[in-house]
């Protein structure tokens, strides 16, 4: 038998670390895991992260989550996403990055 969507799982591609956390419908939190972030900083100042790459730490910190959630994926009644503040993330043809992420 299936059981019953009862979770949100919360991600946000933050500036330093890459988070994903499930919380019950009523908003408690149970559970968190996480993915150090990376970027790189120009000689100018200028401060980009690949898209690829977050991505896949995305990815890892959602299967993260999963090890420590018991069906994750079937509880799943929401997805929330959100990211830095500012920043310029760009794709094109396919969905697939033009090129690094302004940050």
């Amino acid at each position: 038998m299936a059981e019953a969507a009862d979770l949100i799982i919360g991600i946000d591609a933050g500036t330093s670390v890459m988070k994903a956390v499930a919380f019950t419908l009523a908003g408690r939190q149970i559970a968190s895991a996480s993915v150090r972030n990376s970027y790189r900083t120009g000689d100018d100042g200028s401060v980009t992260q690949s898209l690829d790459q977050t991505w896949l730490d995305c990815a890892r910190a959602l299967r993260g989550l999963g090890e420590k959630v018991e069906n994750l994926s079937a509880r799943a009644a929401a997805i929330a996403v959100t990211a830095q503040g500012d920043g310029t993330w760009l794709v094109g043809a396919g969905n697939r990055p033009v090129g690094d992420a302004w940050l």
